[in-house]
């Protein structure tokens, strides 16, 4: 997906350290260390965006409750179908632990799209 490797011992470094953080005030507290204010915020709405995408919500909907711009929504949209996961997983365990459920609608658009992303990646790789 991206053209550059991100993955390199700086940014392993980097998810080791948050990793190794024990709680929601220690992760905050480096974020705000660690962040521009912006950065920060950037941060906190890209995930409201993935949330409500996952949900289902439509992008007008999510650019009215966000303030995110559509490029915004486009971006944080191919890393749920294309990415590694990455939002899905920590959407997961949130809701997990909030004991909240995604409505099967939304499970069965979420595979479907997955799925398609998958053969797009398929037949670019295969030529």
């Amino acid at each position: 997906m991206m053209a550059e490797k991100i993955e390199n011992h700086l940014t392993e470094q980097l998810c080791e350290a948050i990793a190794s953080l024990k709680n929601e005030k220690q992760i905050a507290n480096f974020l705000e260390d660690a962040c521009t204010i912006s950065e920060f915020k950037a941060l906190a709405q890209r995930f409201e965006v993935a949330r409500l995408l996952d949900e289902g919500v439509k992008y007008e909907d999510i650019v009215e409750r966000t303030g995110a711009s559509t490029a915004t929504i486009s971006r944080v949209k191919r890393c749920l179908v294309y990415g590694k996961d990455g939002y899905e997983t920590a959407l997961a365990n949130l809701k997990k632990k909030h004991h909240e459920t995604r409505s099967p609608r939304v499970i069965r658009k979420a595979k479907f799209e997955k799925a398609r992303a998958e053969r797009k990646k398929a037949v670019r790789e295969n030529g």
